[in-house]
């Protein structure tokens, strides 16, 4: 394998360690010798390549449906950047950032069940020669213990310059490094959202706090100049605030005017989550921003900095679907070199994008241990609960199973919800009849989302339950579409995620109705819900920050959030209840009109217990 710089190199070449200030002091001296002028000046490209939010999928499989993948896994990425390099490979430079070492049962395993061996990231990274990475939010889920291992086995820093000691506020990460490549120095500086101290748990954390990005930036920044760096990365797990109105997935909506206010909607971030553009926009000097934690591809986005000069932002998406490949021309301009200009795009994984063999190997042994772990056999039912469209289309025994597993673990946190709303995910999870596996289990819920705990009034509920019918187009009872599918909206589309399913409040939908005058009925324990009305609600993170356009929840006011994932809460349940029943689980205080499932479903899947 080749390699742009030697990685004993790149760690003898990194500055401004944590805790020493000897080198900080060093870095801002004013008596340093000027810089010689170097043998060759003539002008160079740099490439600087980019993973992010891998979330331990280094395979091109899907762990939750036991199914191979072709567009993931960091071993299809390593096919690009080993491509990437060949194109430049005196003058490239690998980064990622952050959520790394959590996010599959890949990760759950070697994070909380067996912890011993080296870290398969650890393994996959180290191969592909890594430059530096920063922390990520999800990080910090397994406690500082395991992420302090996981950094000892990588030969690359692990950065977080806004992660600082409680006690007497010094570093508690490298904050940034300094590695020269092709003679021109490049200092990259890590920062994490700090939104960890919202999602995380405080045992998580201890002695841990997390400072404004924007501030310390604003800080570092000319630390890293006056150390010598020619070219300034900012390397934050944190994106943009904001997405595009219009088609994200086109890359010119990402190159709108950031202030124009009607190409932009908010994302449903808490206070400062997200915080790129304001660190492009308002700290001088930098270069580059390298972005995640949003799990978008953004080929590129062009910010003005203080001065009005251009900087440049990527983020390359999750889970190993992509590359970003930023390209950067420098020049020689007398005492240091200097960007001229700068591009970027992505490279996607798909099916043409072949496995790197040397990662494969190196992490098989991995992959092949959770294969064992998410089939092993966790609870039990007495018939299957379905999935897809038709856990959607009528109050079903798997939307009441989630909210739930919600409701208990809101209670044993210490509050009595009134009552959950959730969501069936994809097309693909269900239970069976007879033996659950962890598999199954997981592939009900397959995202990462947290839970919180909310207070909410009549108001928030009767807007949300009147958005959520955007899901469907305006049907004709007497015409209904020949595939259970063509009953979504297609203008635009709502993602499956975004239609939830409630408990304990008695509600319906007449879907003949226009948008925005389909709720029939909105009851609480036989009484008529009033705006004013308040209610302790269950819910995830995403939806409780306005995720899918839900911005009404923002009002309410979040009483708790948990560290664990709303999946391990659905796996513990399962557990602790053998035999699970669909027709006991089976709740019916929801009705759809016209009868959606009985047209798609009853044939083949029999009545509903709740179907009208």
């Amino acid at each position: 394998m080749r390699l742009l710089v030697p990685l004993r190199a790149l760690r003898a070449a990194s500055l401004c360690l944590v805790g020493a200030c000897s080198f900080l002091t060093a870095c801002d001296s004013d008596d340093k010798p000027p810089r010689p002028t170097p043998p060759d000046t003539s002008p160079r490209k740099l490439t600087l390549l980019q993973t992010s939010d891998l979330h331990t999928n280094i395979f091109p499989w899907d762990y939750f449906s036991g199914k191979p993948d072709a567009k993931r896994g960091l071993a299809k990425v390593a096919t690009l950047i080993k491509q990437a390099r060949e194109a430049n490979p005196d003058c490239t430079l690998l980064v990622d950032t952050g959520d790394t070492i959590q996010g599959t049962p890949l990760g759950t395993y070697y994070g909380l069940v067996d912890n011993t061996p080296r870290h398969p990231m650890a393994v996959a990274m180290n191969e592909l020669g890594y430059v530096a990475m920063a922390v990520g939010n999800h990080e910090f889920n397994y406690g500082l213990g395991v992420l302090d291992k996981f950094k000892s086995e990588v030969d690359f820093p692990v950065l977080g310059a806004n992660v600082r000691k409680s006690a007497d506020g010094t570093e508690a990460f490298q904050p940034y490094v300094l590695t020269e490549v092709c003679d021109v120095k490049v200092g990259i500086l890590g920062l994490v959202t700090p939104g960890v101290t919202t999602w995380e748990r405080a045992e998580n954390i201890p002695g841990l706090r997390f400072d404004d990005p924007v501030e310390t930036a604003r800080a570092y920044v000319p630390r890293m100049r006056e150390a010598g760096a020619d070219v300034i990365v900012v390397a934050i797990h944190g994106g943009p605030d904001k997405q595009p109105t219009g088609s994200a997935s086109n890359p010119d909506s990402w190159l709108a005017d950031y202030a124009d206010e009607s190409k932009w909607a908010d994302r449903g971030n808490l206070p400062g989550e997200n915080p790129a553009v304001q660190i492009a926009q308002g700290v001088s000097g930098i270069d580059v921003l390298l972005t995640g934690h949003t799990h978008q591809p953004i080929p590129k986005m062009l910010l003005k900095n203080p001065e009005g000069r251009e900087v440049l932002l990527t983020q390359p998406n999750r889970w190993g679907s992509h590359l970003a490949d930023v390209e950067l021309q420098v020049t020689w301009r007398g005492e240091r070199w200097g960007v001229d200009t700068h591009d970027s795009r992505l490279h996607v994984v798909d099916e043409k994008v072949a496995v790197d063999a040397a990662v494969t190997q190196l992490a098989q042994s991995y992959h092949d241990t959770t294969v064992t772990y998410v089939n092993q056999k966790i609870g039990s039912t007495t018939a299957a609960f379905p999935g897809g469209f038709a856990a959607r289309y009528v109050d079903s025994p798997l939307g009441d199973l989630i909210n739930i597993v919600q409701e208990e673990a809101a209670r044993e946190a210490g509050f009595d919800v009134d009552f959950s709303l959730a969501a069936i995910f994809t097309n693909d999870g269900a239970l069976p009849a007879g033996d659950v596996t962890l598999r199954d289990a997981y592939s009900i819920y397959i995202y990462d989302n947290t839970l919180y705990v909310m207070e909410i009034n009549g108001s928030i509920l009767r807007r949300a339950l009147e958005m959520n019918t955007l899901y469907f187009a305006r049907l004709d009872a007497a015409n209904l579409p020949e595939r259970p599918e063509g009953a979504k909206a297609s203008s635009p589309v709502v993602a499956d995620y975004n239609w939830d399913l409630y408990s304990r409040i008695e509600y319906g939908y007449d879907l003949t109705k226009p948008a925005g005058s389909r709720l029939t009925h909105l009851r609480f324990e036989g009484a008529e819900v009033r705006d004013d009305q308040v209610f302790v609600v269950a819910i995830n993170n995403y939806r409780a920050g306005g995720g899918g356009g839900y911005s009404m929840f923002k009002e309410g006011k979040v009483l708790w959030t948990s560290a664990d994932g709303v999946r391990d809460y659905v796996a513990r349940y399962m557990q602790a209840n053998q035999g699970l029943s669909p027709d006991r689980v089976n709740t019916c205080n929801f009705t759809l009109a016209p009868d959606l499932y009985t047209r798609y479903f009853a044939a083949t899947l029999g009545p509903a217990k709740c179907a009208p």
